[in-house]
């Protein structure tokens, strides 16, 4: 015979039967009574009294991890959804006599938990107070990393190194403190970006050959700034690498050289090539010989 909810007006049958626990018992009973004042039922719980599921919230249940499976109850889950409105029909008489316990223990019992409930709330109170301050925090976080900047890549070589070919943000600043103090004094200034980003911006361009319209939405500012930046940078770039000697020594260059090198060019210090430009075979036999290179087995024209 199916066992019917023992919370007043709820007519589902099945559910979860009290526990044994004296102390969480009395609990429910506490609760369920104070849904329907006039209610005169006992506090005692009886064998088949179940309360059903609707007046359990999804948190009261402990996760399992098999699909379909009934889920338990956590040890000190307490019913305490009661959205059902209240009944004309009176309940049968086999489940409204109940046997009367002792008051004290009732008013011990309802007051331990209106005033935890009390408590619960004010700390719910408390929190709710720091959450304005935690929203204007969030709002000035996402208004930063909205922006793309290389401050947000600190601890991401990763990215640094697909965007710049820097290894990682200590040598990208390596780099970038290499060009002085000029700059922040160049021709064209960006004041919605730091230099440092200017050149980041720079180096996309350079190493991604990213579209002025892409990096514009990046970095939140117009196609016709990046285009000045990009143009400012790379001549601002090339007066100040100039100056710096690309040639290593003839003691650096000797250390570095092959034995095998050294041995047949010992004064050899540096290796000229030029660009080649694959080309159709020409029909002429004196050009097919002085653009046939059999090193690359490739015709090809050379400056």
């Amino acid at each position: 015979m199916p066992q019917y909810c023992s919370v007043p007006g709820c007519r589902n049958s099945g559910g979860h039967k009290f526990p044994e626990e004296r102390e969480l018992q009395l609990k429910w009973r506490v609760v369920i009574k104070k849904t329907r004042h006039y209610h005169k039922r006992s506090l005692e719980a009886r064998k088949h009294d179940v309360v059903c599921a609707a007046h359990f919230k999804d948190a009261d249940y402990r996760v399992s991890g098999l699909l379909g499976s009934r889920k338990p109850l956590l040890p000190d889950a307490v019913p305490s959804l009661f959205l059902f409105r209240e009944s004309s029909t009176p309940r049968s008489s086999k489940y409204s006599r109940r046997d009367d316990v002792d008051s004290s223990v009732v008013n011990n019992v309802q007051l331990e938990v209106e005033v935890g409930n009390e408590a619960e709330v004010k700390q719910e109170c408390d929190d709710l107070g720091g959450i304005e301050p935690m929203h204007q925090e969030m709002g000035v976080q996402c208004t930063i990393l909205g922006r793309f900047s290389i401050e947000n890549l600190v601890n991401d070589p990763k990215r640094i190194q697909y965007y710049t070919s820097f290894r990682d943000y200590d040598h990208f600043m390596l780099f970038f403190n290499c060009l002085g103090p000029a700059v922040n004094e160049l021709n064209y200034q960006c004041l919605s970006l730091t230099p440092k980003d200017q050149l980041f911006m720079c180096l996309m361009k350079l190493r991604q050959n990213k579209e002025d319209l892409e990096l514009s939405f990046l970095f939140e500012v117009s196609e016709s700034t990046v285009s000045k930046i990009v143009i400012t940078w790379i001549n601002f770039m090339y007066f100040q690498l100039k100056e710096i000697n690309i040639w290593p020594s003839r003691d650096i260059v000797t250390d570095y050289m092959p034995d095998d090198f050294k041995y047949k060019f010992a004064t050899t210090r540096v290796i000229l090539d030029a660009t080649e430009t694959p080309i159709q075979k020409p029909s002429h036999v004196d050009a097919q010989s002085v653009t046939w290179f059999s090193y690359k087995h490739k015709i090809q024209l050379k400056p």
